[in-house]
């Protein structure tokens, strides 16, 4: 038997404000999250549970993009969100994209100060992206290559799924480009 209580979404978001916007209509429409995967390399699962009887008007969702060499400088992030009432759904310092939510009665609440918070989240995005296309695209060069040296198939196949992740990352990254655009 199927459990209704559960509901999983497979998704990809190119803005966050977009993405935490979905995230409050999931909600609106009775549905916590409750964890989700790193979408670094493919489409973000989301995992919801049917909200019962909590007073989901008040929960608020954020996003902020975070990479960490360290456990250490995870904890000491999750802690200083955690001090301010915040509580992180991410499950290791691995994950870039770090959602947390919040029960408040103020609508504005926001785990941003300013403008420039905004603008910083989004060249970390910016600059990762672009680090994954810039790899696809090398990785690109690398298989056909080979596939002309070797003229094996699966060298031409793998560079031109390699291309597709390029131009994926691409039009993420103008995406982003975007959105750091209308915060100024």
């Amino acid at each position: 038997m199927k459990n209704n209580a559960i509901k999983k979404v497979t998704k990809r978001f190119s803005d966050f404000s977009k993405e935490e916007e979905w995230l409050q209509s999931m909600l609106s429409e009775g549905w916590i999250l409750k964890s989700y995967d790193s979408e670094d390399v493919d489409d973000c699962q989301y995992i919801f549970e049917h909200a019962q009887s909590e007073n989901l008007e008040n929960i608020f969702y954020k996003i902020d993009f975070q990479n960490f060499n360290k456990k250490e400088e995870f904890e000491e992030y999750k802690e200083i969100f955690q001090d301010s009432g915040w509580t992180i759904l991410s499950k290791s310092k691995w994950y870039s994209k770090h959602i947390f939510y919040r029960t408040s009665t103020n609508a504005q609440v926001d785990i941003f100060s300013d403008q420039e918070s905004y603008r910083e989240r989004e060249k970390r995005k910016m600059t990762s992206l672009l680090l994954y296309t810039g790899l696809a695209f090398i990785g690109f060069i690398i298989f056909i290559f080979l596939w002309i040296i070797f003229e094996y198939a699966y060298f031409g196949v793998s560079g031109l799924f390699l291309l597709y992740v390029s131009i994926k990352y691409s039009i993420d990254y103008f995406s982003h480009r975007k959105a750091l655009k209308s915060i100024f």
